[in-house]
Formats: structure tokens, sequence, C-alpha cells
């Protein structure tokens, strides 16, 4: 079972490939409930289906490139709260960490001890 580290803005957290797939997935569910995608909406949502069908320590959830504004932002903070409540208790470690990348409260980098795996 492969771990990948997921990243934003420098900091981020390692996660096991099996929650980040659980985890993605259900973002994606999320994500496509809106009736209308923007083009980037939908190049994530391809890039994360593609990224949780791999597993070996490998996967990139790619933020920085997506978020590029304060509005990607806002929006996916707010998609990942959804699907937290959505997902619970699958992933739900993950999706914590994920939610608090986003929003500035995680300050751990690629070297940082693990302690939440399990």
């Amino acid at each position: 079972m492969g771990t990948s580290f997921v990243q934003y803005k420098g900091f981020g957290f390692w996660t096991r490939d099996s929650y980040l797939e659980s985890w993605l997935t259900n973002m994606i569910e999320e994500l496509c409930k809106s009736a209308y995608l923007e083009p980037w909406q939908e190049e994530l949502g391809e890039h994360w289906r593609i990224q949780a069908k791999i597993d070996g320590g490998c996967m990139s959830v790619d933020l920085d490139k997506f978020l590029i504004d304060s509005k990607r932002e806002k929006l996916l903070i707010e998609i990942a709260g959804w699907t937290l409540e959505r997902c619970y208790p699958s992933g739900f470690r993950t999706g914590e960490l994920f939610i608090d990348l986003l929003v500035g409260r995680l300050k751990t980098t690629v070297s940082s001890p693990i302690d939440y795996l399990d």
C-alpha cells in the first residue's frame, strides 16, 4: 500500500493512497453535482479521476496548479466541507487534513514526522 504527499503552498501531509483515492472520488462526486462546471473544474475532476486510479505512492492532487486564486480556493474548501459531512467516517482524517491544508492551518512539510496515518 503506497502513500502520497498532498501539497499546497509549500505545506502538506502524507496519506495512504487508498484513503486519498476514497477522498478524491468523493470530492469528484460532490464537485460534479453542480449544474455547470467551469473548464478548470472539469480539468480538475478529470485529473483527480486519473490520480485516484494510481496506487504506488505517486498520486498528485496538483492543488497549486488548479487553485490559482482565492475564488477557486474558497469553492474547493466549500466542496471539501460538504464531502467531509457526506463521507464520514470513511476518509475522514484525510478530509480533515485536506481542509486544514487549504485553509492554511496545516504547516507540515514532506519531511515532517508522520503521526496521523492510522
